[in-house]
């Protein structure tokens, strides 16, 4: 296979979305977050713990405000490493994905490092902040609209011994790694929820943009595994 023979990380882009393709609930649906079963949040746990790096958005960071940590049923072993793509500096310093696992949880929990990609000059006193905080600070040159260069940022992943990246994160990063071709596999849970808020991944998901498809389920949810074909 081509892409596998390219020095690059395997990208494999996970998300939980509703019946219409959203990636947000309706606000009185899950706490306005959760779409996925229990059964389903294990299997992430150990998708993560396979990776050797969790790759997710500023935006992300701060709307969420997410560990990025590994549970059990997953080896605990070796958590992957915790990667921000966030070009300004937007990061805030107190963000959960900064901060290693308390003493007490260790049995339970486990967590990489945290680095965060950023441009060129961005923020230099957030700069300070983020070190600080115990976050690894590196820039790498912008792409298009301003963006990180996905390129650039695959280059230095694959540099650090990254082979196995787990996307996740929102429809913006998402979409950038899938229109970039960035994106070498998809791992798609739909819950048992109807409507939601945001855009739709659903056009994503045509079959004509996917190989070696297997629908299955899991707990109350389906889930739809695929590879994405090579762009450009």
């Amino acid at each position: 296979h081509e892409r596998v023979r390219r020095p690059r990380p395997w990208v494999l882009a996970k998300w939980a979305q509703t019946r219409s393709g959203q990636l947000l609930p309706p606000e009185d649906v899950g706490g306005g977050r959760w779409i996925s079963g229990p059964e389903s949040l294990r299997e992430v746990q150990i998708l993560r713990a396979r990776s050797d790096a969790i790759v997710t958005g500023a935006g992300t960071v701060r709307a969420d405000d997410p560990r990025m940590s590994v549970r059990p049923p997953a080896d605990l072993s070796h958590p992957p490493l915790r990667v921000v793509l966030d070009a300004d500096l937007r990061t805030p310093p107190d963000a959960r994905i900064l901060r290693p696992v308390p003493d007490a949880d260790r049995e339970r929990e486990a967590a990489g490092a945290t680095l965060i990609v950023c441009r060129p000059g961005a923020d230099p006193g957030r700069h300070r902040e983020l070190a600080q905080a115990g976050a690894e600070i590196v820039n790498v040159k912008s792409g298009p609209k301003g963006r990180l260069s996905l390129r650039a940022v695959s280059d230095l992943l694959w540099e650090r011994g990254v082979q196995r990246v787990l996307l996740e994160a929102g429809t913006t990063l998402l979409e950038a790694y899938l229109e970039s071709g960035f994106a070498d596999q998809v791992r798609v849970y739909t819950g048992s929820v109807n409507g939601g808020r945001g855009l739709s991944m659903g056009s994503w998901l045509a079959p004509d943009g996917l190989s070696d498809r297997l629908d299955r389920e899991c707990g109350e949810d389906t889930v739809l595994e695929a590879f994405l074909p090579p762009r450009g």
